[in-house]
């Protein structure tokens, strides 16, 4: 039996396999509860009187110039033209396109390819109708729903006063008691 001449294929010390780290996304950073805090409410390190974007400078300063084409920027909050991510935009654009499709090609199977421009000219307005009616019906949900947060807010806080009240009248009976106690407990005699 002849043995084995080949060589072993060692890899050299660093082709070893080591673990594969990829890199960190934003969406992959754990933040903690003051980041998450100043991304809401803004940095404390910020001036508290300053408007968002206040760098013109009122006592001489001139402001930025201003262009036509800036004022067709629509955009939500500030971050560009992104007015399809103003809330219930998008549900209701969906919602839109569903029954403006539906509508369209309803009518397009009952009337055929002779009333094509009133074909869609339906699409169209079952578009319009049905979108801008999800956005009102949304808008709508989403004023109640703050109505309801805000009642929520104040009921907690009227609870929390309440419970600080009762602790407070808890923590003065039982002073109260605790003084009686020492009165009931004391001699009348001294020894020195």
């Amino acid at each position: 039996m002849a043995d084995d001449t080949r060589e072993e294929q060692q890899a050299p010390p660093d082709d070893q396999a080591q673990p594969v780290r990829r890199p960190r996304r934003r969406h992959d950073i754990p933040k903690s509860q003051a980041q998450k805090m100043w991304d809401a409410l803004g940095n404390p390190a910020d001036p508290a009187n300053e408007m968002p974007g206040g760098t013109y400078n009122s006592a001489g300063g001139r402001p930025a110039e201003v262009s036509w084409r800036d004022a067709f920027k629509f955009s939500y909050q500030g971050k560009g033209p992104a007015w399809y991510q103003t809330p219930c935009a998008r549900d209701s654009l969906l919602v839109g396109i569903a029954a403006g499709g539906g509508v369209g090609g309803l009518r397009f199977i009952l009337k055929g390819l002779s009333s094509m421009l009133v074909t869609t000219n339906w699409a169209v307005g079952g578009f319009v109708l049905t979108a801008s009616g999800m956005y009102a019906w949304c808008e709508r949900r989403r004023r109640e729903e703050q109505r309801g947060i805000a009642q929520a807010v104040i009921g907690m806080k009227m609870l929390q006063e309440k419970k600080a009240r009762e602790r407070a009248a808890a923590e003065a009976r039982a002073k109260e008691e605790e003084e009686a106690l020492k009165k009931k407990n004391q001699r009348w005699y001294k020894f020195w």
